[in-house]
C-alpha cells in the first residue's frame, strides 16, 4: 500500500487529496483531504474516509498551513509509504 496524491480537484474547494492505494489492484482502502471553505466565510478542514469508518472529521483549522502539518502528520503515522516523497 501507498499513500499517492490525486492531481484533480471538485469543485475547486479541495486543496489537498491523497488515497491510500493497493498496487496490487489499484483499489482505494482510504481517502485523506484538506479542504478550504474561505468561500463562505470559514476556515480549513481535514478529514478521511475509508468505507469501514466513512467520514471521519480530524479538525478545523485557521490556515492552510495548519491543516496540512495536521494532514502530514496522518500520513506520517501510518507504515504506507507516501508516493513521490
Amino acid at each position: 500500500m501507498h499513500w499517492m496524491r490525486r492531481r484533480d480537484l471538485e469543485g475547486g474547494k479541495e486543496l489537498g487529496v491523497w488515497l491510500l492505494v493497493d498496487p496490487d489492484d489499484g483499489a482505494v482502502e482510504a481517502e485523506l483531504y484538506v479542504e478550504s471553505h474561505e468561500y463562505r466565510g470559514g476556515a480549513f478542514d481535514v478529514y478521511t474516509y475509508t468505507e469501514a469508518t466513512d467520514w471521519q472529521h480530524r479538525g478545523e483549522f485557521e490556515t492552510a498551513e495548519a491543516a496540512f502539518e495536521d494532514a502530514v502528520a496522518y500520513l506520517e503515522a501510518h507504515d504506507s509509504h507516501v508516493a513521490g516523497h
